[in-house]
C-alpha cells in the first residue's frame, strides 16, 4: 500500500509541477512585504483528512541566489502541505526560476516528498497560505 501511496504522490507532482509557470495557473496575491509578493492558486487546494496542499508562488522583489549552483532566482513556485492542527507545514516539491512569477529559466528542480513537518511562523509567508488553506476546512 506504501509504494501505491508513493506512486499517486508522485503521479500527482509530475501533473502539478510539470506545467508550473504563470499561465497555466490562477493566481491570487496574499500579501507582500519589501522583499517579495506572496502569491496561492486556490484551484490546487487539496485536502486529506486534516492536512491540506497547495500551490503557492514567492515572487521577490530583488533576486534571490540558490547556494548550490549560485544562479539568480527571482521567484520560486512550489507545492506544500499543511498539517492544520498542528499548525504546521512542510514542502513537497518546488522550483527556482530566474525570472518573476514563475517564468524563465528554472534554475532549481526539487522534490521533497519525505521531508519533516516545520511550525508554521506567525507573519511568515507559510502563515498567510496556512489561513487560506486551514480555513476553508
Amino acid at each position: 500500500m506504501k509504494k501505491l501511496t508513493s506512486f499517486l504522490i508522485s503521479a500527482a507532482l509530475a501533473t502539478l509541477l510539470t506545467p508550473i509557470s504563470s499561465a497555466y495557473a490562477e493566481w491570487k496575491e496574499l500579501g507582500s512585504n519589501a522583499l517579495m509578493v506572496v502569491y496561492v492558486d486556490l484551484d490546487t487546494i487539496t485536502t486529506s483528512s486534516e492536512k491540506a496542499q497547495i500551490l503557492s508562488m514567492l515572487d521577490f522583489r530583488k533576486p534571490g541566489m540558490n547556494p548550490n549552483n549560485k544562479q539568480a532566482v527571482s521567484s520560486i513556485i512550489g507545492l506544500n502541505e499543511y498539517y492544520c492542527p498542528e499548525i504546521s507545514y512542510r514542502p513537497i516539491a518546488f522550483k527556482e526560476f530566474a525570472g518573476n512569477k514563475g517564468t524563465g529559466k528554472v534554475v532549481s528542480d526539487n522534490n521533497t516528498p519525505d521531508s519533516k513537518f516545520e511550525p508554521v511562523v506567525n507573519e511568515s509567508w507559510t502563515a498567510g497560505v496556512f489561513n487560506v488553506v486551514c480555513q476553508k476546512r
